[in-house]
Parts: structure tokens; sequence; C-alpha cells
């Protein structure tokens, strides 16, 4: 309203003085320093997650060990593209141990205590299951590709790298890597 004895519009905001905005930053800074103690306390009760590497990890041993079985049982011109699949599986293991290692801000372990898979053995009494097969290998590779695949764009820096290399050496390894059979040899008539 417009007091017309005073010349002045009542409705107007009062006149900004040095007071006001010191007062006013100073609860603003208040309020921030609030919401921040507010979200780390909220941060720091939420128990992080397992690493997602740590499946990647599991899978990685799981192919190694897969391909190197497949290779003792395989026709004689496959053993060496299944020893390198399992080699270079049991490289991304390493690797992924060295990560995990960094990441916790521990030493990386050796070889001892890395956690080296054992194949599992059938038990007393049972049949030995019987040798996994290329195409076992190859299904085992697509998915680990394709978990890793989809693990990069939720990682940061090393990690999305590491992660994108072991998706295209898996992709590879069962696209490339290991080769088709053989095509049959061409009977011959006798003329």
């Amino acid at each position: 309203m417009h007091d017309p004895s005073s010349g002045a519009d009542a409705s107007a905001a009062p006149p900004l003085t040095r007071r006001r905005v010191l007062a006013g930053g100073g609860r603003g800074l208040l309020a921030l320093a609030l919401v921040g103690s507010a979200s780390v306390a909220c941060g720091a009760s939420t128990a992080p997650g397992p690493d997602p590497l740590e499946a990647a990890l599991e899978a990685a041993r799981q192919d190694s060990d897969l391909a190197a079985a497949a290779a003792r049982a395989a026709a004689p011109w496959l053993v060496p593209a299944l020893n390198v699949v399992a080699a270079e599986r049991a490289r991304h293991a390493a690797a992924l141990v060295e990560e995990l290692a960094r990441a916790a801000g521990k030493p990386t372990p050796t070889t001892e205590t890395a956690g080296a898979t054992t194949s599992a053995s059938g038990g007393a009494g049972r049949a030995p299951a019987p040798p996994p097969s290329v195409q076992d290998v190859v299904t085992a590779l697509r998915t680990s590709a394709g978990t890793a695949a989809e693990l990069v764009p939720t990682l940061s820096g090393y990690r999305a790298g590491l992660m994108g290399s072991i998706a295209a050496a898996c992709t590879a390894s069962y696209m490339v890597g290991l080769p088709p059979p053989p095509p049959p040899s061409p009977v011959r008539r006798p003329r």
C-alpha cells in the first residue's frame, strides 16, 4: 500500500544494508553447512556393496579353468588356442586382483594368497563330469564379454579401461582366437 503522508510505498522491500547482507550470507552458509553434514552422515550410514570387479575376477578365474580343462580334452589342433585363452583369462584375473587390492588400499596379494581356484571334482562314488567343450568356452567368454561391456559405463578412469579391454579380449577370443572346426576332408573315390 502507498502511504500518502510519507511518500514511501509500504509494499516495497526494506532497504539493503550491509548488516542485512552479512546476516543473510551467514544464514546461507549455515544452511549449506547443515546440508553438507547431513549428506555426509547419510552417505556414511549406507555401507557400500561389493566391488563390481569381484564378479569379473571370479568370471576370469572360471573362464581360465574352463579353457584349460577343455584344452586337456580337445582335438590337437584346438589345444594351442584354448591354452592362449586360459592364459589370457588368468592374466585378466591377475590384473583384477591388483586393481581390487589398490582400491582397497592393501598390498597386492601373492599368487599363493590370491585365492586361486581349484577345479571341482566329483565326490566319492560319482562319475567325473565330462570335460568342457569348445562351445562351453565360447559361451563363457561371450557372457564375460557382455558383462564386462555392461560394467564399463558405470566405472571411470583405469577401471573403465580395464573392463573395456577385458570385454574386447574376450570377444576377440571367441570370435577370432578359437578357430572353427576344420572342414571335413574330401572323400576320394577310387577310379
